[in-house]
């Protein structure tokens, strides 16, 4: 066997193997022929067996051909790398107020660096307004806080989606939370409207499949309240993911189309409401 693969290797050295001139196209064509399938959760050593494979075809195939090395160059690099690499920490305490926010710094990319901004834009203005709170109830008595967190919802290999939490405390508490999301396919943040053809009504399909489901809930549990008459659109920006079955969710902050006692609704969307508005 090493004898062979020994000449395997020697005629690879001598003999030119050229390509198509149409090389990089037909890899294109043929990714894009690819049959699209629900998204499901890998087994861990499938994933990697098969992702070892790939590696080593990039790597191989360059190697034994000049012209399959220039026409890979132009390929796009597949699933992006997004990670947290640091957090940026704001704490207060005067003994009558406290805020403890951590939020994180995420590397990867340019799509990263917008996530970053946003999520910075957005803390920084948490943190005004509880200042400038804490400023005005200066020597009065009462308890103000803020505290934000943070969690990876998913890190895929085509989708990363990062979730902001945050808990205003005055009196009593209010919880709010944002979907920051990288389509790692095309390296680009990515908010609900993105998800929908640009004539689509997905504003319509989907508040009303969110009322339908608040009246389903009340009319199964009699503890369940909700506001369907609250809930007039779902806007642009409204909150969102993915959970492991692949169906979008849609999560309303506290008190927006609920009493406190429910906290943070979520609403699973069936794909039929919404599939032919997809891009």
């Amino acid at each position: 066997m090493d004898q062979f693969d020994e000449m395997l290797k020697q005629r690879a050295r001598e003999e030119p193997f050229p390509l198509p001139e149409d090389y990089a196209g037909r890899v294109f064509q043929t990714c894009a022929a690819l049959e699209e399938t629900k998204p499901r959760k890998r087994h861990p050593y499938r994933w990697t067996a098969w992702a070892a494979a790939v590696l080593a075809l990039f790597i191989a195939v360059p190697n034994v051909s000049p012209a399959a090395a220039a026409a890979m160059k132009d390929l796009p690099v597949l699933g992006a790398i997004v990670r947290v690499v640091t957090f940026r920490n704001y704490v207060y305490d005067d003994g009558f107020h406290s805020a403890d926010v951590s939020v994180p710094e995420l590397e990867g990319g340019q799509a990263a660096q917008t996530v970053n901004e946003q999520v910075r834009d957005y803390t920084d203005r948490l943190i005004g307004r509880f200042e400038e709170t804490c400023e005005a109830e200066l020597g009065r008595e009462g308890y103000l806080g803020l505290d934000v967190t943070s969690a990876v919802v998913t890190d895929s290999d085509d989708w990363f989606t990062l979730r902001i939490d945050a808990v205003e405390t005055q009196a009593s508490g209010y919880q709010f939370s944002r979907f920051y999301h990288i389509d790692k396919a095309t390296g680009r943040p990515v908010m609900l409207k993105d998800l929908f053809r640009e004539d689509a009504d997905y504003s319509a399909a989907l508040s009303e499949e969110v009322r339908r489901q608040m009246e389903a809930r009340m009319a199964a549990d009699s503890d369940a309240s909700y506001f369907p008459e609250e809930l007039t659109e779902i806007g642009p920006d409204q909150n969102f993911y993915f959970n492991e079955d692949g169906e979008l969710v849609l999560v309303f902050d506290e008190y927006t189309i609920a009493p406190g006692s429910m906290g943070m609704p979520e609403f699973a969307i069936p794909t039929d409401v919404y599939e032919i508005l997809l891009k």
